[in-house]
């Protein structure tokens, strides 16, 4: 489904490296989401979207206690109104994932 939202242009994910940059919007491992993208409402909205979708398809839920939403360089007041739209916590870098520190 993010693949699906990236390739529409739905969702813009981040680009890393210049010369030959690559566009990361997901990465997974195992039960484990780590999703990444530009500062946007589209992209808050989109990711709303698909996680509704998600759980309607699956039959699973998404814990939004257990996620949260991280900027870098990002105001704090937009955090705070975003992770209210996803129903999540806003984060804070360094953080853990997979027993990694991610910061």
């Amino acid at each position: 489904m993010m693949r699906g939202l990236v390739q529409s242009k739905l969702f813009t994910g981040y680009s890393i490296g210049e010369a030959s940059p690559i566009d990361v919007s997901h990465l997974q491992f195992a039960d484990d989401t780590l999703l990444l993208g530009v500062k946007s409402w589209a992209n808050v909205r989109a990711l709303r979207g698909v996680l509704v979708l998600f759980e309607a398809v699956s039959g699973l839920k998404v814990n939004f206690h257990k996620s949260m939403l991280v900027g870098v360089n990002v105001a704090e007041s937009w955090l705070s109104e975003a992770a209210a739209v996803l129903g999540c916590s806003v984060g804070n870098v360094p953080f853990m994932y997979l027993g990694l520190p991610i910061g």
